[in-house]
């Protein structure tokens, strides 16, 4: 993992009470990235046609963050009678948002596509039962900069950064912890050091933090920032 920035004091968190009741342990394709005390980030790759055996998620607000054009994919939920749901195709650069369930669940993916991505829960963190899911689509038009907040709720906010032009763009500081992830290799400039760092990459951003993006090449730096309040 990439440490130019500063780094979130590491907390580990603890599950809801009903979560912890004899949970099976994650399949191993799921693998914690990141955690701190406002985030818990998994990286979850299903292979092409791959069936995961049922496994437990806990009730905890989760953002859902698509880094592949993949097909669709069945969670099939441990419950009496059995229910399933498909997750339609995902596409690079998308993102859900998830006020969090318990949950119990196989998943069967039904394409030739693997299925990457990643969860980025928020540990510690109680919603209504009447706060909506959202959908954030990816961007079709990546000829242009873009800097806009997608998606804002009293404790979670969602910023995308497109930078097209060599010369770098500014990421506004946020007054919270966050997290940033690339969908392209990118170029991140702080405190005048420069690094590269490739898709799917995850960094912690404290609050405050000032820097900047731009292109490693042909391809645009493209990144999300996920902030907590």
């Amino acid at each position: 993992m990439h440490k130019i920035l500063p780094l979130i004091v590491l907390l580990s968190s603890s599950l809801p009470l009903a979560a912890q009741q004899n949970p099976s342990p994650l399949p191993s394709n799921y693998h914690t990235v990141l955690t701190n005390d406002a985030f818990k980030v998994i990286s979850v790759q299903y292979g092409p046609h791959e069936k995961v055996p049922a496994h437990d998620h806990p009730a905890t607000p989760t953002v859902f963050v698509y880094l592949n054009n993949s097909g669709p994919v069945n969670i099939i939920h441990d419950e009496a009678p059995p229910s399933t749901v498909t997750r339609p195709p995902t596409h690079l650069g998308a993102f859900r948002f998830n006020r969090g369930m318990i949950e119990r669940h196989s998943i069967e993916n039904l394409s030739d596509l693997p299925s990457l991505f990643l969860r980025v829960e928020l540990p510690n963190l109680t919603l209504p039962d009447t706060t909506p899911d959202f959908r954030g689509p990816a961007p079709t038009d990546l000829t242009h900069n873009i800097s806009a907040t997608e998606f804002s709720s009293p404790h979670v906010t969602v910023l995308r950064v497109v930078c097209v032009n060599p010369a770098p763009c500014n990421v506004p500081p946020t007054a919270a912890p966050s997290v940033l992830i690339a969908f392209s290799p990118t170029s991140l400039t702080h405190d005048g050091q420069t690094t590269k760092i490739a898709i799917g990459t995850v960094l912690p951003i404290a609050p405050s933090q000032s820097f900047q993006i731009s292109p490693v090449a042909s391809e645009p730096a493209h990144i999300l920032l996920i902030s907590r309040h």
